[in-house]
């Protein structure tokens, strides 16, 4: 921060260094590790002698602005987030910044529903998950952004709008939409190049037909096709996420979630068989139900798997094998093919407290700080700092200040991807969902029947509430 600013900054550090199940920009993925951090930031007294043209232009005296997100620790997202709070207090020096933001979960957790109790819910809040949102918007903790979106332009015409729609409520019952997109990652197939030329595969499969040839070329070549580290559930809870989107469309996640369909419709029971298929088939090799994340990720960089399907997170651990790397989005099913441009995202996003409604002056300074990290040079440095997918469709980017597979990433939903959806379980409003069909989806490959793990889901869910 320019001594000319005069700003004071006190930081206290109030987590201890744990991993958070973010990306280091903020998104899903790979673990974070830091404490979280208390940053407080003010002008000086002295001030006209000091400020720049477009500090003169500020305002906001005796506003504080007090965020609680994840993006905390030495990670390159983190980084970020200070340098656009730096910018905005460039331009509004009299406005305090009060930053408690933590990556570890249960502090950020415990101090979330601390404010919440308290009556004292910060201004900007990163929570994640989708429909896990509606009881904070029925209760007014969460604002409805409907109206400030609209009156947005540069957010209303550029950020992409299947990612907007997902931050909309109405699926479960609240109208609205309560969050701002900030960054993106998808999850597609990474495949080890070298392994697919020495099995003589000459293209990478578009349909499962196509993936069914190459798993058994490269088997025949004596490499496991697909490793996954299935003793952490949600390994495979996102491959059903994928089919199920391949499958049924996205839409069926949202009934599903607003309590329109149920786990144990057929659709989505055939999509718990086709993973019991692929295991059938040796996709995933003999002993995948032994093997954690760690070690599927390792498995792949030292060449015993040729395939793993992630999320864009993991472009950054590649960097040092990326040339002999390649990506391709999840096939689709030739009978389904109304739903081949249906694919995952995963989004992070902001909210902003209820209790703004009321305060209509201050209101209009969270939002452009909120906003900040929807704008244009903002969603471009998240592409080349840390690897995300721009939440904007206006963004320009050079390929050769990237990493070749987000290049990869970014043509693909560019040319292929027209409908986004997150995990099945975050359209639900019930929060423990995903530990359910975690459990219910290894019990399937371990002996159970398809139908009996989606009746173990669905009436464990029914158990749990309607959330509604």
């Amino acid at each position: 921060m320019s001594k000319g600013m005069r700003k004071k900054i006190a930081v206290l550090l109030t987590a201890a260094i744990a991993a958070a199940g973010l990306s280091a920009c903020g998104g899903n993925g790979s673990d974070n590790s830091g404490g979280g951090q208390d940053t407080e930031s003010k002008a000086g007294t002295s001030k006209e002698e000091t400020k720049t043209d477009s500090e003169k232009n500020g305002g906001g005296e005796d506003i504080t602005i007090r965020l609680l997100t994840r993006m905390s620790g030495a990670d390159s997202g983190t980084k970020l987030k200070e340098e656009v709070i730096k910018e905005f207090q460039e331009k509004y020096p009299d406005i305090t910044i009060q930053d408690e933001s933590t990556n570890d979960s249960n502090s950020f957790t415990n101090q979330f529903k601390t404010d919440i109790a308290s009556g004292n819910v910060a201004d900007i809040i990163q929570w994640p998950g989708i429909s896990i949102m509606k009881e904070y918007a029925d209760t007014g903790v969460f604002l409805d952004l409907t109206d400030l979106i609209a009156e947005t332009p540069d957010i209303k015409d550029n950020v992409d709008p299947t990612l907007l729609d997902m931050m909309e409520l109405s699926s479960v019952g609240t109208e609205g939409t309560y969050a701002l997109p900030i960054n993106n990652q998808m999850e597609v197939f990474y495949y080890n190049k070298e392994l697919f030329q020495k099995a003589g595969i000459e293209k990478t499969p578009e349909t499962w037909d196509e993936f069914y040839d190459v798993c058994d070329k490269l088997k025949e070549s004596g490499v496991t096709p697909w490793v996954v580290g299935a003793s952490n559930a949600w390994r495979v809870v996102h491959i059903q996420t994928g089919l199920l989107y391949k499958m049924c469309g996205v839409e069926k996640a949202k009934e599903l979630g607003g309590r329109k369909a149920k786990w144990t419709d057929e659709d989505v029971v055939e999509t718990i068989a086709f993973i019991q298929d692929l295991a059938d088939r040796g996709i995933f090799g003999e002993d995948y139900l032994g093997l954690d994340y760690e070690t599927e990720k390792a498995m792949f960089v030292n060449g015993q798997t040729a395939m793993s399907f992630d999320g864009s997170w993991r472009i950054a651990e590649l960097t040092d094998m990326e040339d002999n790397v390649g990506v391709f989005r999840m096939p689709y099913l030739t009978d389904k093919e109304e739903f081949k441009d249906n694919d995952i995202a995963y989004p992070s996003q902001l909210e902003l407290g209820g209790h703004l409604k009321d305060e209509p002056e201050k209101l209009k300074y969270v939002w452009e700080l909120a906003s900040m990290f929807a704008g244009k040079e903002t969603q471009q440095r998240y592409a080349y700092d840390c690897g995300n997918i721009p939440v904007r469709n206006d963004v320009e980017l050079e390929a050769d200040k990237m990493s070749p597979l987000l290049s990869d990433l970014l043509e693909i939903k560019e040319n292929e991807v027209k409908v986004w959806g997150s995990d099945a379980w975050a359209y639900d409003t019930v929060a423990v969902l995903e530990d359910i069909v975690g459990e219910a989806f290894i019990g399937a490959l371990t002996g159970m029947t398809a139908e009996d793990a989606a009746e173990q889901i669905q009436s464990r869910l029914e158990a749990a509430g309607t959330g509604q």
